[in-house]
């Protein structure tokens, strides 16, 4: 299986080169590099942070997402098929005998 891309952290230097932390183990050749400041030192990335930069590099690579329209009938189709089975295990109840099955 022939790598595609790989992601390396670095450092950018005061004259400009970088310091990648490994070897990139990709095929010699040419290559394109987006330099993307990285989380500073003591700095902790939450949840929502990580999830912005997921969907800004799908969306970078023609992925653009579910639109909030599509979540909000997925999850109100969920709970409908929720409270459809709670009624279901409610009436499978009442009608159960009080002394077992």
């Amino acid at each position: 299986m022939n790598v595609i891309e790989e992601t390396i952290e670095a450092t950018l230097d005061s004259n400009g080169q970088l310091r990648l932390t490994h070897q990139p183990r990709l095929p010699p050749g040419p290559v394109r590099v987006t330099i993307r400041v990285g989380a500073a030192v003591g700095t902790q990335r939450g949840l929502a942070d990580v999830i912005r930069e997921i969907a800004a590099e799908q969306r970078s690579r023609g992925f653009p997402g579910r639109s909030v329209v599509d979540l909000r009938a997925e999850d109100d189709a969920r709970l409908a098929e929720d409270a459809a089975r709670d009624r279901e295990l409610d009436a499978a109840r009442r009608g159960a005998s009080p002394g077992g099955p």
